[in-house]
């Protein structure tokens, strides 16, 4: 493992790959769309001169090399391997070919990094599997729990599969992160039912949810970075709180979903959620 290096792996326009570098890690960054690679060569360009930065257009899957469809959307933070989510709000604007990669092949190629960032909206599981062909894993790691399209529905089973498979490869340490306030969740605290009372009752006066200005205001402090909304923003021991163990990763994210979706107003989608694992 080289504990100078990070993976971006869904790098988009770049938010997290810019914290990561201003940390001084190296990163190699990833994204399936060859216009937001084309603008990173530009915005990073001294990094990219000093070889801190690797840029790299391939959709991540389970095979190499192969050319598949990549479904972008005019929000291009849902553009997706998946139609269903690219589409979503009837936002699809194209499909383009890109050629595949596994992610454990870059590892071989690049290095095991001390981060991975995942964020592929819908294949972040696949992306994680690949990575038991790694005879080492990054010590540690963060994937969007689940990510579906407006009419897919999964049941409890299916949403906690992310996370066992971060535990079938290793991973013994979780924690649970709201992205739209970057607030680790913590077990039995009824989170969403306090933050959409408030949220709703300041809608028309605020463009964004209350508790995600004052807490990334908090953390833009803490760590004199701007998190745009979006970004994965903290990881490993910088997050708050304690890790959890499995069973108790697992009692969390089945009661915070479980209180996301008897809002009212839920979206099939709108469980936005990271876990973020530890190797022991």
């Amino acid at each position: 493992m080289d504990k100078h290096l990070i993976f971006d792996v869904g790098m988009h326009k770049g938010e997290d790959t810019l914290y990561y570098l201003t940390k001084g890690f190296k990163v190699v960054a990833i994204d399936a769309d060859p216009n937001l690679i084309e603008s990173a060569k530009s915005y990073f360009s001294n990094y990219l001169a000093t070889n801190r930065l690797v840029l790299l257009n391939f959709a991540i899957s389970d095979k190499d090399d192969e050319e598949l469809d990549f479904h972008v959307s005019k929000k291009t933070d849902w553009s997706s391997l998946k139609k269903s989510i690219s589409d979503r709000e009837n936002l699809y604007k194209e499909t383009i070919k890109v050629k595949s990669k596994r992610l454990s092949s870059l590892m071989m190629e690049f290095g095991v990094p001390y981060y991975c960032k995942i964020d592929i909206e819908g294949y972040d599981e696949v992306c994680l599997k690949a990575l038991s062909d790694l005879n080492e894993l990054p010590k540690f790691i963060s994937v969007e729990t689940e990510c579906l399209g407006e009419s897919d529905v999964i049941t409890d089973e299916q949403a906690l599969a992310t996370l066992n498979r971060l535990c079938k490869l290793g991973y013994r340490k979780f924690k649970l992160v709201d992205q739209a306030t970057l607030i680790v969740l913590r077990p039995d605290d009824l989170f969403y039912k306090d933050y959409f009372s408030i949220f709703e009752r300041v809608l028309r006066k605020l463009k964004y949810y209350p508790f995600a200005i004052s807490n990334r205001d908090r953390l833009c402090k803490k760590f004199k970075f701007t998190f745009p909304i979006g970004s994965t923003g903290p990881f490993g021991e910088e997050l708050d709180y304690k890790w959890l163990n499995y069973d108790m990763a697992k009692r969390t994210l089945l009661f915070h979903r479980n209180a996301y979706r008897n809002f009212k107003k839920a979206k099939t989608y709108g469980f936005w959620c990271d876990w973020h694992a530890k190797l022991d």
